[in-house]
Formats: structure tokens, sequence, C-alpha cells
């Protein structure tokens, strides 16, 4: 079974982005993937959380960011899914401040600018999570693609004429 994890800032409230989690979970789980979703579990310690997500994101196929919002949390997610080569898929709202540097140009990503939920769940439906991989389009600035049944496609601008290079 294909395992998401999906990201996004959990500790200061403000922050929290409870609409936005949902909805991916709900998303994604209609599509017959599992998602681990940290933000709805119970409190614990924090050696406990660190144990449990790292191995959480070890063992997942992909990982889902919300990315709004600077989050160390997240942050350090999204450092392990790199170093793992899992693919990345980011969304950051379109009324956001500017995207860390060091986000925005690390490998592995995808980054989708969302106005309203109901973009993020178009993306997410349209795509085929089932099967993504890091891989880099030669059009746009996307760093995951999907592998459909003949041809790998860019999960970003959608061009299809990638060679698996993975």
């Amino acid at each position: 079974m294909v395992l998401a994890y999906l990201s996004a800032p959990i500790i200061v409230e403000a922050l929290r982005k409870e609409d936005f989690c949902r909805t991916v979970v709900g998303a994604i789980e209609k599509k017959g993937i599992e998602v681990f979703a940290p933000q709805f579990l119970e409190p614990a310690s924090a050696k406990d959380i660190y144990t449990r997500d790292v191995e959480k994101v070890r063992l997942s196929d992909f990982l889902v960011a919300e990315v709004s919002s600077p989050s160390l949390g997240v942050g350090m997610e999204i450092m392990l899914a790199i170093e793992l080569v899992k693919p990345i898929l980011m969304f950051m709202h379109r009324q956001s401040g500017p995207l860390s540097k060091m986000v925005s140009g690390a490998p592995g990503k995808v980054l989708f600018i969302y106005d309203r939920i109901d973009d993020v769940v178009d993306i997410l439906t349209s795509r085929n999570l089932e099967n993504l991989i890091v891989q880099k389009c030669p059009v746009c600035a996307s760093e995951v693609a999907e592998v459909l049944d003949e041809e790998v496609r860019c999960v970003a601008c959608q061009f299809s004429g990638h060679e698996i290079t993975v």
C-alpha cells in the first residue's frame, strides 16, 4: 500500500492549517492511499514524536507539505524526505509571504500555489499519486513526475517527454 506523509505546522495555533490538512487527508484517502497525519494525533513527548515522525517519513512513498508559514518541524520533515529521495508535493497559499530560499532551492520537490482549498483537491485528485518519482522536468521547475502506463509526466506542467533517470 502507498503511504503519504502530511507535513504542516502544528505547534503554533495561528499557523495551523486544519482545513487544509483535513481536505488533503480526504482527497488522498479517496485514491486508496494511506495518509499519516500527525496533526490529528494525541499529544506525546517530544522524543516520541521525533522517533514516530522520522520513522513515518522513512516509510512514506511521498510527502505533502503545507509551506505557507515557516515551521521548523515541516522543514525537518522536508529535509529528511530530500535525503531519502522521496517526492515532495509542496503547497503554498498565494497570499503567503515568500518561501524560504533553502526550501525553494531544494531538490526533489514541486511547489503548487493555491488560492482556494478546492485548488489543492483538484491537484491531488488529478495526479497519479500512487506512482510518483523524483525526476527533474526539462520544461519547468518541478522535480516530481508521475509514472503512467507508458510515459513519465511532470506533475506540475504535465510535460510527458521524460526519460526515466532515477
